[in-house]
């Protein structure tokens, strides 16, 4: 998500990693057994012949207020997975243990649990309940990727710049600059984009550059480019997001064209990111009209998709199976929630729907299309247990605590 030049990055073996057993979830698990040092063991397993919905959530002791109370090391607090609904995979969170609380610190990849923990330059990597890796820095994950049996991982230097690693070995690393916080696969390419200040003219300027796999390509732009909001590549070949000096207007470069986004006049763009959208590219925006609403809106190769007119942005995306689905988390003023206008919008590529009140989306990725129908997971900000949303059915998970991502 290149065309090559004498830049380039390596990236050695793994040295650092343990043996883990990798967790396959299915439906019909009756026991979950940890043993110290290894990886979960789920005995008798019931294989389905179709995909099994998998939720990752962090949960905490019943009765335990987490919205009121938040969380600290005396509590204690598990990260949790649910496979069709039915717990798996119980891990502890805290310092103690090694494994970050927050809602985005880890993912759920090919069927297994990594989580990211960052504290006092160091960084630990599980897969399930095993360590991977862990090294010295100071640093917070942007993303995780997994290509094959490598994982790949993005990080924000908190001094500044960041670090790209693969199995925990350092694959590239700048002091300055930062990414566009996502990896992508390109033709089976693990991708990702960074801007880097130079002096230029007496001044600082910012050059760009796709990194794919091992080599490193600068994309070039010309003066008259005021923002860089966004980049990836298609096929190979880069495409932008940029705003223009002589116009103010954003516009979608790929293959040598330039796709204008239209927001209404005299509207400033505050966000704009792309997809992957088939074979096409989509994109993502937030912009605030002149009348100071902020509003949120989808273009598909440049021409309008569709637009939500709601004084909020988008907050998650997905796209799969030929449609856009997203959700707009509620509104955060006390004034929006008395008068019903607060309440989030679920759009699941055909009618725009009411999120149930009282419940929000948190997390990486608490959206997900699995043939052709819209999952959310959901949380509840009045104590009630987590829901999953789809078709307008709400499916209660039967834990104290918020979800975080969901996954076919």
């Amino acid at each position: 998500m290149e065309r090559r030049n004498d830049d380039r990055i390596g990236c050695g073996p793994m040295t650092l990693a343990l043996p883990v057993i990798a967790i396959m979830l299915a439906c019909g698990i009756t026991e979950i057994r940890q043993d110290a040092g290894s990886g979960p063991v789920l005995d008798e397993l019931e294989f389905p012949d179709r995909a099994v919905c998998c939720v990752t959530g962090i949960e905490y002791p019943s009765g335990y207020d987490w919205m009121e109370d938040g969380a600290t090391d005396e509590v204690k607090r598990s990260l949790i997975v649910f496979a069709d609904a039915v717990p798996c995979l119980k891990v502890p969170v805290g310092d103690g243990y090694e494994v970050s609380g927050d809602s985005d610190m880890h993912r759920f990849l090919d069927g297994n649990l990594y989580t990211y923990y960052s504290k006092d330059s160091l960084i630990v990597v599980h897969k399930n309940r095993a360590p991977l890796f862990r090294y010295h820095a100071d640093e917070v994950l942007l993303d995780m990727y997994l290509n094959g049996s490598d994982l790949h991982t993005l990080s924000q230097k908190m001094s500044g710049g960041f670090s790209y690693r693969i199995n925990g070995v350092l694959a590239l690393e700048k002091l300055s600059g930062e990414t566009f916080g996502r990896f992508w696969e390109d033709e089976g390419k693990v991708c990702f984009a960074y801007g880097q200040p130079v002096a230029m003219n007496g001044g600082l300027d910012k050059r760009y550059y796709l990194v794919c796999d091992s080599n490193i390509m600068h994309v070039p732009f010309e003066q008259d480019v005021s923002v860089v909001w966004d980049i990836m590549s298609r096929h190979g070949a880069p495409c932008s997001l940029v705003s223009s000096v002589y116009d103010s207007r954003t516009y979608l470069l790929r293959d040598g064209r330039f796709l204008p986004i239209d927001i209404p006049l005299s509207s400033s763009m505050l966000s704009c990111r792309m997809f992957y959208a088939d074979d096409k590219m989509g994109v993502e925006c937030a912009y605030e009209t002149v009348g100071g609403e902020w509003e949120g809106g989808v273009w598909i190769e440049g021409s309008e998709y569709l637009r939500f007119e709601t004084d909020r942005p988008i907050s998650y995306l997905s796209y799969a199976e030929g449609k856009v689905c997203c959700v707009l988390n509620p509104g955060d003023s006390e004034e929006e929630n008395s008068s019903g206008e607060g309440v989030g919008l679920i759009y699941d590529g055909a009618t725009l729907h009411q999120m149930p009140e009282g419940y929000f989306c948190i997390g990486s990725a608490p959206v997900a299309i699995h043939e052709g129908e819209l999952y959310v997971a959901l949380s509840s900000n009045q104590g009630d247990r987590p829901v999953i949303w789809h078709g307008g059915q709400l499916d209660t998970l039967k834990m104290n605590g918020y979800v975080c991502s969901i996954s076919f």
